[in-house]
């Protein structure tokens, strides 16, 4: 079998990632003043103690699997893809040789360099003027710093170029044109399966925040809000725009956008986890997903995919429209992601690696 690796040049820089010591996590209190002559403000929230920080990584602990954004890179669809030729194919600007999956297998993407990395800020809610409640907001980061996308074919388009130059001797001086134009096509087939890949990195964040236990001298917190999480390779501007993402089912519709909103439906808002969109083991959902790119639709497309527990499929309705249907098997807490990648980066080898990913967190919940 025969490796062709090609590196996308447009790939995010890694960020650093930043685990603070619990020395040196950062304090956040509020003073509430209470208007009104001679009275006093109450005492300071005291600084929070290492038990904290220790009882905020244990109840951590036991979510790491169920906010792994690993997760959204899991599976890959069973279904291959035959591609023809498109008038773009017979335009070069380089003159350099145009190579195409004419039949794709399989798309897959693995992590190979992850990390993670917790922030913790502690503080006093707001809401309480006897200070008694405090809580810890964690900014939770997963990193990939080398992920590869592997692209699985049995045959390949190869489009030749040569220079084809005019002279216009109607102008004074004459000017010279040179066009790239089609010298030959071939469809190149192998014996057996090929692999190509890319390489890309992202990050993602999501916000978490968990409520101390109100007994005197206990040292438990319990998680009680949770965000989701966007991914855009290899940056907003180059990748899908995805606009929203609607879960239906019978005499409920629920659209989902990108920003925190006053509804509480936005990817990142803050959800108390027994409020999160809920549903049955076995019960049917319908998803739909609408971008707003690419602007030209002749040039480009979108392919869309579903991702949970471990699988992932394809959705593909149209251009910038992706719409199927899911169910969860398993009760307990579960992520709905949605993949976007802009067609060119899935038909062409040798393009940059693209695409945006939503992280939904749901509820799966017996009767």
């Amino acid at each position: 079998m025969r490796m062709l690796r090609f590196k996308s040049e447009g790939r995010l820089q890694r960020s650093e990632v930043r685990v603070l010591p619990f020395a040196f996590c950062t304090l956040t209190f509020a003073l509430v003043l209470v208007a009104g002559c001679g009275t006093e403000s109450p005492p300071r929230w005291p600084w929070w103690a290492a038990e904290d920080s220790a009882a905020v990584a244990e109840e951590l602990g036991r979510w790491r699997d169920v906010f792994n954004a690993n997760h959204a890179l899991e599976g890959k669809p069973a279904s291959g893809w035959t591609n023809m030729l498109t008038y773009q194919d017979s335009t070069s600007e380089t003159g350099d040789t145009l190579y195409k999956f004419a039949h794709l297998l399989s798309v897959s993407v693995a992590p190979t360099d992850s990390g993670h990395a917790d922030e913790y800020q502690f503080g006093v809610t707001v809401d309480t003027v006897a200070m008694k409640d405090t809580f810890c907001e964690v900014a939770y980061r997963d990193s990939m710093g080398s992920c590869v996308a592997h692209f699985e074919y049995d045959s390949l388009w190869v489009v030749g170029f040569r220079p084809d130059t005019t002279i216009d001797t109607m102008v004074t001086p004459p000017e010279t044109t040179i066009v790239q134009k089609v010298s030959y096509t071939e469809v190149r087939g192998f014996g057996t399966s090929q692999q190509a890949a890319k390489d890309f990195s992202w990050s993602a964040m999501r916000k978490l925040f968990l409520q101390r236990d109100t007994l005197p001298d206990t040292f438990y917190y319990e998680l009680t809000k949770a965000t989701g999480f966007a991914v855009y390779i290899p940056e907003a501007e180059e990748a899908p725009s995805i606009s929203r993402v609607i879960l239906s089912k019978p005499a409920r519709v629920d659209t989902f956008f990108y920003s925190p909103r006053k509804d509480g439906r936005g990817i990142y808002n803050l959800w108390p986890m027994d409020e999160l969109y809920t549903l049955e083991p076995g019960e049917e959902i319908g998803v739909a997903v609408t971008t707003t790119t690419p602007t030209d639709t002749t040039m480009d497309k979108n392919l869309f995919f579903v991702g949970i527990e471990g699988t992932k499929t394809e959705i593909t309705a149209n251009a910038r429209r992706g719409e199927g249907a899911i169910s969860f098997e398993n009760a307990g807490y579960h992520h709905i992601y949605v993949e976007v990648l802009p067609l060119s980066n899935v038909l062409y080898p040798d393009a940059s690696y693209a695409g945006a990913i939503w992280a939904i967190p749901v509820r799966v919940e017996s009767q």
